[in-house]
C-alpha cells in the first residue's frame, strides 16, 4: 500500500511540473560550463602573442586609455596568471573590455552576443523568460517546480529501487539493458538514471530552493546559527566627474597588483576594485581557484599608497550560514567542485531531462492502456444489443 501511494504520488508531481523540469533541466546543461564557454568565444580578445622585447604597459596607462575610449566607466581590473593573457577591464555585469597589455591597444569587449545568449537562456531557466528579479508568475512556476522536483527524487528513489534485494535485482536497477523495446527500455532508463542522478540533482534541487524563496534562505541561516546578510547597495557614480576621479586620483595599481602576487604563488586572477576617491583603501581578490570556488578565495584590503596589507579576509574567516550560501551559489550550477563538479551537474541535469521525457511517456501510455481497457465492450453485450 506504501508503494502504490509513492507511485501515484510520483506520477501525479510528474505530470504537473514535468515540462517545467524539463526547461530547467535543459537550460542548466548550457548554463553549467558557461563560464568556459564564454571564455572560448571571446578567446581573440583574451589572447595575445607575447613580444619578445616590449614590456607591459603600466595599468594606470591602460586604464586611462579605456576610459578615454569608453563611455563606461570601469569598476575593476582583472589580471591572469599567464604572459598572454590580456588585461580585462570589468564594466559591469557579465561585461568587459579587454586591452593587450604590451601595445596598449584596445582588443574590444567580450561578444555581445554570448552575453544576451546566456542571459536569455538564464532568464529561462529562472523564470520561464520573464525578466529577472520580478516575482513573476514564470519566476513561481520554475520556484514550485523545482520544489516538487524534489520530491518527485525522494518518491522515485523509493521506487527505483529494487523490492526484494539480490544481486540480479540490483544489477538489473543500475545497469542499462540492451534488446529492450518500447515500454520496457523506457522503464529500464527512467530507473537506472533516477538512481545514479539522485544524490546530484537532490544538491542541485535544494541550492535552487535556497535560491528561490526568502523563507529557506533566511531557514538556511538560522539553522547555521547565523545572521542573514544585510545587503546594501550605494550610489553608482557614473559620468564624465566619476571618470576624471579615476584618471586623476587612481592609487598605484601596479605596487599593488606586485603585492597581491606576493601572498599567493598559486594565484590565477587578481581582481583589482577601482576606487572613486583619494581615500580609500583598495580592495584587491585573489583567486587560486577556476573562478566559480570562493573557497579559494581570499579578499585583501590595502593601502593605496604603500600597499600594506590591512585586512585579510578568507573563505573560512565567514559564518557558517554565508559558507553555506557560497556553496548553495556554486554547488548548483557545480562550479564549486571545478570542471569536474561542472560536467557533473551539466550530466545529472541531462539525465533529467530522459528521466522527465521517460516519465511523461510512461505516465502517457498507462493512460492510454486504461482508455483502451474502459472502452472495449464484451462481446455478448454486443450480441445482445444487436438482437434488441
Amino acid at each position: 500500500m506504501g508503494r502504490k501511494c509513492f507511485f501515484w504520488a510520483h506520477l501525479v508531481l510528474g505530470v504537473a511540473a514535468g515540462v517545467f523540469i524539463f526547461v530547467m533541466a535543459a537550460t542548466g546543461v548550457v548554463l553549467a560550463f558557461e563560464r568556459q564557454i564564454a571564455d572560448f568565444v571571446n578567446r581573440d580578445v583574451r589572447w595575445v602573442s607575447v613580444p619578445a622585447t616590449l614590456p607591459s604597459r603600466p595599468l594606470s596607462n591602460l586604464l586611462e586609455s579605456v576610459i578615454q575610449s569608453s563611455a563606461a566607466v570601469p569598476e575593476a581590473i582583472v589580471v591572469r596568471n599567464a604572459p598572454q593573457a590580456t588585461i580585462q577591464f570589468s564594466i559591469g555585469r557579465g561585461k568587459a573590455i579587454y586591452v593587450d597589455p604590451y601595445s596598449g591597444a584596445i582588443l574590444g569587449p567580450n561578444s555581445e552576443r554570448a552575453h544576451e545568449f546566456f542571459f536569455e537562456v538564464e532568464r529561462l531557466h529562472r523564470a520561464l523568460g520573464a525578466p529577472l528579479g520580478s516575482k513573476s508568475l514564470g519566476h513561481w512556476l520554475i520556484a514550485i517546480s523545482n520544489l516538487l522536483f524534489g520530491w518527485l527524487i525522494l518518491f522515485g528513489v523509493v521506487l527505483w529501487l529494487p523490492r526484494k534485494w539480490s544481486a540480479k535485482a540490483i544489477r538489473s536497477s543500475i545497469t542499462f539493458r540492451r534488446g529492450l523495446r518500447s515500454r520496457a527500455r523506457h522503464f529500464n532508463w527512467h530507473n537506472v538514471l533516477g538512481i545514479w542522478c539522485a544524490v546530484p540533482l537532490l544538491v542541485i534541487v535544494l541550492t535552487g530552493v535556497v535560491m528561490s524563496f526568502p523563507w529557506a534562505n533566511g531557514l538556511l541561516f538560522r539553522l547555521s546559527g547565523s545572521n542573514p546578510p544585510v545587503r546594501s547597495r550605494g550610489p553608482a557614480e557614473g559620468g564624465p566627474r566619476g571618470r576624471d576621479r579615476i584618471a586623476a586620483n587612481g592609487p598605484n595599481y601596479d605596487h599593488l597588483l606586485t603585492t597581491a602576487k606576493s601572498v599567493d604563488p598559486h594565484w590565477r586572477t587578481i581582481t583589482l576594485t577601482l576606487v572613486r576617491d583619494a581615500k580609500s583603501p583598495v580592495q584587491v581578490i585573489v583567486d587560486s581557484g577556476s573562478g566559480g570556488q570562493p573557497q579559494k578565495r581570499t579578499q585583501y584590503l590595502l593601502n593605496r599608497d604603500t600597499a600594506a596589507i590591512l585586512k585579510t579576509t578568507t573563505f573560512g574567516d565567514g559564518s557558517l550560514g554565508q559558507r553555506l550560501r557560497a556553496f548553495v551559489r556554486f554547488g548548483h550550477t557545480g562550479e564549486w567542485g571545478g570542471w569536474p563538479g561542472q560536467l557533473v551537474a551539466a550530466l545529472v541535469s541531462l539525465g533529467a531531462c530522459v528521466l522527465v521525457y521517460t516519465g511523461l511517456s510512461l505516465s502517457i501510455r498507462r493512460l492510454m492502456t486504461r482508455l483502451n481497457r474502459n472502452t472495449r465492450v464484451p462481446s455478448g453485450r454486443v450480441l445482445a444489443h444487436m438482437d434488441t
